[in-house]
């Protein structure tokens, strides 16, 4: 039925629960920043990086309609305010600080690997479409087994431009050859997911999740409620 698959990653193929909200997560943060001199407490951490985030990305919507932003750069701006001048290994460190703080839980949907595995296997194209931080998502992408199982992976920091606006999907058909006119996008979010596959024009795949937003139609092609992603159009094994 559709040769290129496109898939969502978070609360589609990877079952995840963070609280970036949490003050733990910012005082235990602020000791790395302190370990470099730079004193700060996590309120005043949590404070200064909202503000940079929310600048960044007032500006990069001058650009697009839904922006993103890069996590590394927000940290450099909050650590020179600080006096510092990190590094980009610093950097990429601190962010990978600021996720496994925030971890509650993180695993594969059930037979995430096989199904992506099979259509490779009988000659898909299978691509990632994901909204979030390239630092985190490839590494959580290794750590789960599953990174060699696509064809291409687009990531919204990356790009500058989140899902659902159509310049992402754009982004991922220039940047990765993905063909849209032979596509579905399989996704667990109705605002994000299956709305940017409305607006771009392609076939759509929606799977609800424990994470799927409620009370949200989802005005896709496909709708899977019972969360078995086997369910997807084209598996049949």
């Amino acid at each position: 039925m559709y040769d290129t698959y496109i898939f969502d990653l978070y609360g589609t193929l990877i079952d995840i629960e963070t609280d970036e909200e949490h003050p733990e997560v910012w005082e235990r943060l602020s000791l790395h920043f302190s370990y470099q001199g730079m004193n700060i407490t996590g309120a005043e951490l949590k404070e200064k990086y909202v503000a940079e985030r929310d600048r960044q990305l007032a500006a990069a919507a001058e650009r697009c309609e839904y922006p993103d932003f890069v996590m590394e750069e927000v940290f450099r701006t909050v650590a020179r305010d600080l006096g510092g001048e990190p590094g980009q290994a610093w950097l990429h460190e601190t962010v990978r600080w600021m996720r496994t703080l925030s971890m509650i839980h993180i695993s594969l949907y059930d037979g995430v690997a096989e199904i992506l595995g099979r259509l490779r296997s009988r000659g898909k194209k299978v691509f990632l479409l994901s909204n979030g931080q390239k630092t985190f998502i490839e590494a959580e992408l290794t750590m789960l087994g599953i990174l060699h199982l696509f064809d291409g992976i687009a990531i919204s920091s990356e790009a500058g431009v989140s899902k659902p606006d159509p310049l992402f999907y754009r982004y991922l058909a220039e940047n990765y050859v993905a063909d849209l006119s032979s596509a579905v996008m399989i996704g667990n979010d109705p605002r994000t997911d299956i709305a940017g596959a409305n607006a771009v024009g392609i076939d759509s795949c929606y799977i609800e999740t424990a994470s799927s937003p409620r009370g949200i139609p989802a005005n896709s092609t496909v709708e899977i409620l019972s969360g078995d992603l086997r369910q997807i159009p084209g598996w049949n094994g």
